[in-house]
């Protein structure tokens, strides 16, 4: 799994950093635009209030986009003639929100099929470097096989917040991140270290504490 460069968000919208833009394709320019269009980020508002996990949105479900903070595009947009929307792309975005009142970060990844339209796709709350696919491979994992544990939970578990304990090699595809799950009315931390492959693919161990 490749990682892409991220725009850095600047005012009330998402723009490309310089450097990234002039080695944007056109298309990933055009996106770029309509990542910025008042039809979207009407999107964008409707997805982060419906991905809010529950055992946040328990607490607080008013939580709003106040800023975007990066975008990243995961594959190259394919639009119709004249069209301003995709009709195939796929791409996340990571937002500074307030939930009640209280700052947070958020994120949310997009995927546009010919016939489909666009549909969001949750990821998890807060600051998490991994990117919309490596997030649904690890955080599978990390919940079928580590969560149930470290909650003594067999129901529904969601991962609820992230944070990166060390971003030191981030450069070199090696980083660490702490996700926190909840489930059956508890909490716990799950450590993940993420490293390049061999094979050029992100590989990812985990530690419960």
């Amino acid at each position: 799994m490749r990682w892409l460069l991220v725009g850095i968000g600047v005012a009330a919208g998402i723009l490309p950093a310089a450097a990234q833009q002039q080695r944007n394709s056109a298309e990933v320019q055009k996106l770029g635009e309509f990542v910025r269009s008042r039809e979207h980020l009407a999107q964008v508002g409707a997805a982060i209030t419906a991905f809010e996990p529950a055992a946040l949105a328990a607490r607080c479900a008013d939580v709003k986009p106040v800023r975007g903070r990066a975008w990243q595009p995961l594959e190259e947009p394919v639009f119709a003639p004249g069209a301003r929307a995709p009709k195939l792309a796929e791409w996340q975005e990571t937002w500074e929100v307030t939930a009640c009142g209280q700052p947070g970060v958020r994120s949310v990844g997009f995927r546009a099929r010919e016939g489909q339209g666009i549909v969001p796709l949750p990821m998890f709350p807060g600051e998490s470097l991994a990117t919309l696919r490596l997030q649904l491979d690890a955080g599978q994992l990390a919940l079928t096989n580590f969560a149930s544990s470290a909650l003594r939970c067999d129901s529904r578990m969601q991962v609820i917040g992230s944070v990166v304990t060390n971003r030191g090699e981030q450069a070199q595809g090696r980083w660490s991140e702490r996700w926190t799950v909840a489930g059956c009315d508890r909490v716990a931390d799950i450590d993940v270290r993420f490293s390049p492959g061999p094979s050029g693919q992100t590989t990812y161990e985990f530690r419960t504490r």
